[in-house]
C-alpha cells in the first residue's frame, strides 16, 4: 500500500535521483535546490515498499505585496511521478498534500507555473487554480552595446529589485529563494545582472539568452547582454494581459502584478 508523507532529510538521495531522471537538470542546480530547500518550504512524497514513486515541493519563501500588504505565497514546483507509476492518481494526490502543506504554513495564496499549457485546466480540475497572469514573449538579435554591465549577488539583486519595485503589486523573494533563482541562472551560463539603473536575470539556452526578468532597462540593453554573453538570439518575457497564459493561482491577482521569476 502506498504511503504519502512529508519527505525527511534521509529521503533527500533518493529525490534528488527521481529529479534527475524525471527533470534531467544539471546535478549542481539539484543539489543546491536541496541544500535550500529547508529555508525555502518543504515537500511531499509517495512511497510504496520504501521505493520513492513521485514527489512535489511547496516552496514559501516568497510573498505578494500590493496595496501595502504582504501576503504569504506557497509556490506548488517540481511535481513529478515515477513512468512506471503514472495512471494511479500520484500526482493529484501529492499536489493535493502540498496545498495541505500551504495552509499549514500560513500560505494565503497558493500558485504554480504550469509546465505546459494544457495543464492549466488540470490544476484548475484538481486544486482549483486558475491563469492569474499571462506574459508575452518575442525574440530578438543579440547585438553588441555599450552599457554599463555588472554581475550581482543575490542580495544586491534583490535590494535593486525592490527599489525598482517600490509601490507597484509584485512578487518579492526571500533571500534563500532568491540564491536559489541565481543558481538557476548560473548553471545554464547566466547570472544575475545591473544593467545600468536596471537589472536582469538571465540564462542560456542552445544560442538563446532567456531574460526571465528585465526591471528598468531597456529591450536594446537585454540584446546587448544576450551578445556579451555569447548569444545569438534574445528570449525577452513581459507581463501582458493579451499573451498566453503563464501563471496559475488560488486567488486573482492585480493585472499589473510583476511576477516573472517564477521556478520552472
Amino acid at each position: 500500500m502506498a504511503e504519502l508523507r512529508e519527505i525527511r532529510p534521509e529521503d533527500v538521495p533518493a529525490l534528488v535521483g527521481l529529479w534527475l531522471d524525471i527533470f534531467g537538470d544539471p546535478r549542481a542546480y539539484v543539489e543546491e535546490f536541496f541544500r535550500l530547500l529547508p529555508e525555502i518550504g518543504s515537500g511531499v512524497a509517495v512511497f510504496e515498499q520504501n521505493e520513492l514513486l513521485g514527489a512535489a515541493y511547496l516552496l514559501c519563501g516568497q510573498s505578494l505585496v500590493t496595496g501595502g500588504r504582504e501576503r504569504r505565497c506557497g509556490y506548488l514546483y517540481a511535481v513529478a511521478v515515477q513512468p512506471q507509476a503514472r495512471g494511479n492518481g500520484f500526482g493529484a494526490a501529492l499536489c493535493r498534500a502540498a496545498a495541505r502543506l500551504a495552509e499549514k504554513n500560513g500560505c494565503e495564496i497558493l500558485v504554480t507555473r504550469p509546465a505546459a499549457p494544457g495543464l492549466f485546466a488540470w490544476y484548475e480540475r484538481t486544486l482549483g487554480l486558475r491563469c492569474a497572469l499571462r506574459r508575452e514573449t518575442k525574440t530578438l538579435d543579440a547585438r553588441p552595446g555599450v552599457l554599463p554591465m555588472e554581475a550581482l549577488s543575490a542580495e544586491e539583486y534583490l535590494a535593486r529589485r525592490e527599489a525598482l519595485l517600490s509601490g507597484m503589486p509584485h512578487l518579492r523573494l526571500s533571500s534563500a529563494s532568491m540564491q536559489l533563482e541565481a543558481a538557476n541562472c548560473a548553471v545554464y551560463g547566466g547570472a544575475l545582472y545591473a544593467l545600468g539603473e536596471g537589472i536582469a536575470a538571465v540564462y542560456l539556452d542552445d544560442g538563446t539568452a532567456e531574460v526571465r526578468e528585465l526591471l528598468g532597462a531597456s529591450d536594446d540593453a537585454a540584446c546587448a547582454l544576450g551578445a556579451a554573453l555569447g548569444a545569438r538570439r534574445v528570449l525577452l518575457h513581459r507581463s501582458s494581459d493579451e499573451g498566453a497564459p503563464y501563471l496559475a493561482a488560488s486567488q486573482s491577482l492585480p493585472a499589473a502584478t510583476i511576477w516573472n521569476l517564477a521556478f520552472d
